[in-house]
């Protein structure tokens, strides 16, 4: 047995119990330190958003909230530069002031006309974001118009300081002062900035290196984002869901999760409902496959569950859910529409290929979900409705406003007239009329106090013949419309939840402030010319009111609606009539035909004579508007001239302007 030497005596390694248990401290608060460092907080969107701790910062967003609605036609950053360069005392005051006094000297040229460039970006932004419909499906608010959008509106330092950090990971191959300048042209917006920066970064030349070497592609443009995590699902294996960390801001979290994570998000659960809806009607249809408890679909002879069946109200038929939807889309957009919806009962008739002339329907419920279900597309549903409301609104014959972007449409009735009081129509006479009309309106009253009796009688005459009469009736119901219109004005404010655009009545353009009518057209005569010419040659169905030019053929003309005219004189041809309408004379020479007044069958008329008659009017009339002159003259007068010639409104007789304006005065 080798002889083992003993160890040396080694000094004591602690002294007190404290130094014994100093090491697990250190290496617990090393280990607690690092995952601090690691570990990032995730945003949850439905949490409660906090309230802005900057209290100037909610004054300043309110004054420029102002200004936008007194100045519409300057750009928001005028008002921001002037707000911050004057004292918190009265700025909104001191700001409108300034406008008011020397409003060129401030705006130097920054009107609000969006150019191609500011739209294309906008136009890029809003693809990223939730659209009209998805937000109305969602609870959220739909905006009414672009005033004043998120990104034109005050920044916190928070906000600043975060989306320079954010933008900085992003952007590695950019300097920082090339996204400072970038930020501060954007007023500081990530959803605006970000767009500009990529383009810097594509022609930066440590992009043009990178590009030598293969990367990975991304199928998403949230992918390689340093501020979005892929966390992964239990759903099916490689599949992930994005997170967002937390930046520092509130506004900047919410605004990065619209942008990126909600798109994705949504878009997944979609597809996990569709995913779902399929398995569960596949389970479905096998377990009442094994009860024997499909049902035949007349149409296509398909064997289907109870739930994927529709049943007519009056023989019923049974129709599946796939072929109402098939039959629905090619009445949409192909053909067949007029025999496959009901307009009075806004559904789809019934189509069983068996029945004979069934005039049943089927529920509306069941072609909602058979255009809905299992998608996540209602667009053919939306279609359908609006298809049904314009026809529907085509047979009522009643005055409509039209929505110009969608088929909304508002009755354009003129309310029943209502006599004002005696002094507000004195108060109106004095103030509003003109000299002419309290001239008459003086005469008036001088001949009352005379003439009394026989004035209250001729009154009494004329208020029981205007009625009775229509010559007499007319110049008075034109006048009240026309103050009608007036009174109302021309902005037009949609109230479709779809849509909510504003367009004016007269020129059916969107509206911008401040809006000029015709503001495209009115400079050259040659829109009105080309649109005269145009209505000169065209010819239009008055049952469909569908616009047409022969090109070659007879002059009896069938409209795809079914209804016959002809081309040279516009009548009507009747079934019984025939080709009677037509001159049946021979006629070895041609020419016109001495034996009776018919139209030709194939003779045209001089369309270049129309052609050039049509512009010749336009064009005088385009000169008496503009008082004779060659050149354009005044807006006013261009824009009435451009509304006589293209809308084609009659004009007005020499005592229309005084039977208005005392109509105005007595009518509340």
């Amino acid at each position: 047995m080798d002889h083992v030497p003993p160890l040396p005596r080694s000094g004591r390694l602690w002294k007190t119990k404290a130094d014994f248990f100093r090491s697990f401290r250190n290496a617990a608060n090393d280990s607690s330190s690092s995952n601090d460092s690691t570990i990032t907080p995730l945003f949850d969107p439905s949490l409660l958003r906090m309230e802005a701790t900057e209290p100037d910062l909610a004054d300043l967003n309110a004054a420029l909230s102002a200004l936008v609605d007194v100045f519409p036609d300057v750009q928001p950053e005028v008002f921001r530069e002037m707000l911050v360069s004057v004292g918190p005392d009265s700025r909104l005051q001191v700001v409108t002031e300034h406008l008011l006094q020397k409003k060129a000297k401030w705006v130097q040229g920054r009107y609000r006309i969006p150019t191609k460039a500011q739209t294309q970006a906008r136009s890029e932004t809003v693809k990223l974001r939730k659209g009209r419909r998805e937000r109305m499906r969602d609870g959220l608010p739909v905006p009414s118009g672009p005033d004043l959008e998120h990104e034109d509106l005050f920044r916190s330092e928070s906000y600043k300081k975060a989306v320079k950090h954010v933008l900085y990971l992003e952007f590695r191959n950019l300097s920082h002062s090339i996204i400072k300048g970038v930020l501060a042209e954007q007023n500081f917006s990530y959803t605006l900035a970000r767009p500009v920066l990529q383009q810097v970064a594509s022609k930066s030349w440590r992009i043009s290196l990178s590009s030598f070497w293969p990367k990975r592609s991304t199928s998403s443009i949230a992918d390689g984002h340093p501020f979005i995590t892929w966390q992964p699902t239990g759903d099916a294996v490689g599949q992930a869901t994005p997170a967002l960390r937390r930046t520092g801001d509130e506004d900047l979290d919410r605004e990065l999760y619209d942008l990126f994570v909600g798109p994705i998000v949504s878009r997944q659960k979609q597809d996990r409902m569709i995913a779902d809806f399929r398995e569960a009607s596949r389970i479905n249809e096998a377990e009442a496959e094994n009860a024997e408890a499909l049902f035949d679909c007349e149409c296509c002879y398909t064997s289907v569950p109870f739930e994927k069946i529709a049943c007519c109200d009056d023989g019923c038929h049974f129709l599946c859910l796939d072929c109402i939807r098939r039959t629905v889309n090619e009445a949409l957009y192909g053909q067949g529409w007029s025999r496959t919806a009901d307009l009075k009962r806004a559904t789809v008739r019934c189509f069983a290929p068996a029945a004979e002339e069934c005039t049943g329907c089927m529920p509306g419920e069941l072609v909602k979900r058979a255009l809905t279900q299992g998608s996540d597309n209602e667009d053919a549903w939306h279609d359908f409705q609006a298809r049904i409301t314009t026809d529907v609104l085509l047979q009522c014959h009643l005055p409509l406003q039209r929505c110009p972007f969608c088929s909304y449409a508002e009755i354009d009735q003129v309310p029943p007239a209502r006599l004002r009081h005696p002094m507000a129509v004195w108060r109106h006479i004095t103030t509003k009329a003109n000299p002419a009309v309290q001239i008459i309106f003086t005469s008036f009253l001088t001949l009352l106090s005379i003439f009394t009796l026989p004035l209250i009688i001729l009154s009494l005459a004329l208020s029981l013949l205007i009625p009775l009469i229509p010559p007499l009736r007319t110049p008075f119901t034109n006048s009240l419309a026309r103050i009608h219109r007036a009174r109302r004005g021309f902005r037009f404010h949609c109230q479709s939840p779809t849509c909510a655009q504003v367009s004016c009545t007269r020129c059916t353009a969107a509206w911008r402030d401040p809006h000029i009518c015709f503001e495209s057209e009115k400079s050259s005569l040659r829109h009105a010319i080309e649109a005269s010419a145009t209505a000169a040659v065209k010819r239009t169905c008055p049952k469909c009111m569908l616009s047409f030019v022969k090109a070659s053929g007879c002059n009896k003309l069938v409209c795809n609606c079914g209804y016959t005219m002809c081309y040279i004189c516009r009548q009507e041809i009747t079934s019984k009539e025939g080709y009677g309408h037509f001159c049946q004379h021979f006629r070895p020479a041609g020419g016109r035909c001495g034996e009776c007044e018919r139209c030709d069958l194939y003779g045209d008329e001089d369309e270049e004579k129309a052609i050039r008659t049509a512009a010749r009017k336009a064009e005088e009339l385009w000169r008496e508007k503009e008082g004779g002159k060659g050149k354009v003259g005044g807006e006013q007068e261009v824009a009435k001239a451009m509304v006589d010639a293209l809308v084609g409104r009659e004009g007005k007789e020499w005592y229309d302007v005084y039977l208005d304006a005392m109509l105005d005065a007595v009518i509340a």
